[in-house]
């Protein structure tokens, strides 16, 4: 009877195993993907900005990389600066005259009642580094990329809860965006860039404000 017990025993210890193996805990999932060149962590919570890759489940950010020219397949999106209490919302800008796309961002520091300077080229200055290189000819100066310096556990970290902070500016940027810009009929809203039913669970820390 002692062995019969145990081999029940053992056979709940293996699926408990098996099932922390197969379906990990959503609050150690990763929550956040960093894209060069500068670092900024790209939401993989989010289905819409992050969707499943056919073969393997696992999120995936529609871009690969966030430069000056990156076309984004939707809009807006947003990344994070994890020293920072508010994310980048991210747009397309086409030049009236043309031109080739740029990527714009909304600088919510600017404030959300003066639209016509808060929209900036990506990346923000403080993304940026000047290098100075010294030869015979003489001094040249160039802007490079400033990656960020992350921390050990940004791909779990939560500062402040996107459900809160996204249904409050997503509706005033986009409509400012609009205004600026002209009418974009299909800009996504807060309830397409949120999970539903989502609760987030990350590690909660404060962010390093600067």
């Amino acid at each position: 009877m002692k062995s019969k017990y145990s081999f029940y025993i053992l056979i709940f210890v293996v699926i408990i195993l098996v099932t922390f193996v197969l379906f990990p805990n959503p609050g150690t999932a990763q929550l956040w993907k960093p894209l060069p060149p500068y670092n900024v962590l790209w939401p993989l919570w989010s289905p819409i900005l992050s969707p499943p890759n056919p073969l393997t489940g696992v999120p995936t950010p529609l871009v690969s990389t966030l430069n000056k020219d990156t076309y984004l397949p939707v809009q807006p999106a947003f990344v994070w600066d994890p020293s920072l209490p508010y994310y980048y919302m991210l747009y397309n800008y086409v030049p009236v005259d043309g031109g080739l796309n740029e990527l714009i961002f909304f600088d919510p520091t600017e404030g959300a009642f003066n639209p016509v300077y808060s929209f900036k080229v990506w990346p923000p200055a403080s993304l940026l580094k000047a290098v100075i290189t010294t030869t015979l000819a003489g001094t040249t100066t160039t802007i490079s990329p400033a990656a960020l310096a992350l921390p050990a556990n940004y791909a779990s970290l939560v500062s402040f809860d996107p459900t809160l902070w996204l249904p409050f500016w997503i509706p005033l940027v986009n409509n400012a965006y609009q205004n600026l810009y002209g009418i974009y009929p299909n800009l996504l809203t807060a309830a397409d860039i949120l999970p539903l039913n989502y609760v987030f669970t990350g590690t909660f820390a404060p962010p390093a404000l600067i």
